[in-house]
């Protein structure tokens, strides 16, 4: 592991730099949870393996508590993945552009990555390339992020069927994140071959609760389990959780707000001259000359964006959906990007 680097992310705004690197929900948590956590019991240790939250998620998708395995985030459920199904001799596919964790993960173990980009605008992979390659590769994973972060782009349900159909021996990980903040995009069911991942925290605006959790058949999630430590969702974090699944109710609402404000933030920023290639949930996805050069640009503007060069997208940059009292700001900084640039 000593070859690897640190992955770059969104969220690490400086003071003074407003945020809009990150795709989480622009709208406040829900005051319930937030309660929930201030109130949890910090003097005694959580169960183990969060069994608490299992059994209410479990109870939710129609599964048992043991087709659940809850994490510190779903990038720990990631990471927990590749060391209970990747490792030294064996290969994981990645569908690209893809969150970075995926194929630093599966490197970390010791295994080899092979990726399958998207083209377009508008993205989409080839299911009969995918096929090729999983025939070729036999890999003991396969990553599907749907929809895709950062391109946006929706992985049929059908095709991930296939994928797992053409391929038994392969763990098709569909990792659903942010499908709650999509429109028109019903969840994928785990099954067979197929685990799905999904977080608590975006849709609600908790990413610094760090809480995600995985479905999948027992049989392959309890050498998930086994790869994880134990108590690694804190008593607080396993408190909110249960609270955050009686709020689901709340999802559509947050869903059509979450679309009306990334209509005026598109709108606003074709104004600027800016070309959006694609947008969808909390997400904007720009083309830019340089996506590097106009992430740091952007700074000196006053605002942080996601530049999606470790992404795959070296001349794109990524906007997360942030509320009106932001969107002047972003609209003058576009335009004084573009004269820093010029």
């Amino acid at each position: 592991m000593l070859h690897l680097e640190p992955t770059p992310h969104g969220g690490d705004a400086a003071p003074g730099c407003v945020d809009f690197s990150t795709g989480v929900s622009p709208l406040p948590p829900p005051e319930a949870v937030l309660e929930s956590f201030r109130a949890a019991d910090v003097r005694r240790y959580p169960h183990p393996t969060g069994l608490p939250l299992r059994e209410r998620v479990a109870e939710l998708h129609g599964l048992p508590p043991d087709g659940v395995v809850v994490g510190n985030g779903s990038v720990e459920l990631i990471w927990a993945l590749a060391r209970a199904f990747a490792g030294p001799g064996r290969s994981a596919v990645v569908l690209t552009p893809a969150f970075a964790e995926y194929a630093q993960a599966v490197r970390a173990s010791g295994a080899t990555v092979e990726s399958l980009a998207a083209e377009g605008p508008p993205f989409e992979w080839n299911l009969e390339a995918l096929l090729a390659m999983l025939r070729r590769h036999t890999p003991s994973l396969l990553f599907v992020c749907r929809p895709s972060n950062p391109c946006l782009a929706v992985f049929p349900m059908e095709a991930v069927r296939a994928a797992a159909e053409a391929s038994p021996g392969t763990l098709v990980v569909v990792d659903e994140a942010y499908q709650p903040l999509f429109e028109g995009v019903p969840p994928m069911s785990p099954g067979g071959n197929v685990v799905v991942l999904r977080s608590l925290t975006k849709v609600f605006a908790l990413p610094g609760l760090r809480l995600g959790y995985l479905l999948g058949e027992p049989r392959l999630l309890r050498a998930v389990q086994a790869s994880l430590p134990p108590w690694n969702v804190s008593a607080p974090a396993l408190a909110a959780g249960r609270v955050a699944l009686d709020c689901l109710g709340q999802v559509d609402a947050v869903r059509a707000e979450v679309a009306r404000l990334r209509g005026a933030q598109q709108a606003l920023l074709a104004e600027a001259g800016a070309r959006v290639d694609a947008s969808g949930g909390t997400f904007l996805l720009c083309r830019v000359p340089e996506a590097r050069a106009f992430a740091s640009a952007a700074v000196q503007a006053g605002v942080r964006v996601r530049d999606c060069t470790s992404l795959g997208l070296p001349h794109h940059i990524r906007l997360g959906v942030r509320l009106e009292a932001d969107h002047p700001l972003l609209r003058a900084a576009w335009r004084r990007v573009r004269e820093l640039l010029e």
